[in-house]
């Protein structure tokens, strides 16, 4: 097909302010890489979008573990995975049990298009009991697909 570009595993992106450095995750909107090379500020990168990469991660003395398949988020700030969903990007799923004092985890990457600002909104409870009902059931499971990664609510 004439207007095929790439497979997409692997992007050529422009570095971003301060550059990047090779085996390191950064952000761009929701689309997620790892770097595949170091370049300057400006120059042209290969960032990779798929694979299962060891990736700093976040340590805590009690909630920063993951179980095999848990949802793994990218802090942007401090540059590295999470267990905490609240704030940050979904980036992937681990493949590896972490344990919370553990610095690395590893990641499958997996690209969600997450457009920034959506959200779901809780179910009107107005009306009657049914409705109220109906609306604590449909947010429980609202509230169990955000904690999955499934959806941001």
């Amino acid at each position: 097909m004439k207007n095929f570009v790439q497979p997409g595993e692997n992007l050529d992106l422009i570095a971003p302010s301060g550059g990047v450095t090779a085996g390191l995750g950064y952000l761009f909107g929701a689309l997620f890489v790892v770097a595949a090379v170091t370049a300057l500020e400006g120059e042209t990168f290969a960032g990779s979008r798929t694979g299962v990469f060891d990736l700093a991660a976040t340590t805590h003395a009690t909630d920063q573990a993951f179980a095999v398949g848990a949802p793994v988020y990218w802090n942007d700030s401090t540059k590295k995975v999470t267990a905490v969903a609240t704030g940050n990007q979904r980036i992937g799923f681990a493949v590896e049990a972490k344990v919370s004092t553990a610095a690395t985890a590893k990641v499958l990457l997996v690209q969600r298009g997450n457009v920034a600002g959506t959200t779901i909104a809780d179910v009107p409870t107005a009306g009657s009991a049914t409705a109220a009902n109906n609306a604590t059931a449909i947010n429980s499971i609202l509230a169990a697909l955000e904690a999955a990664g499934i959806v941001v609510a």
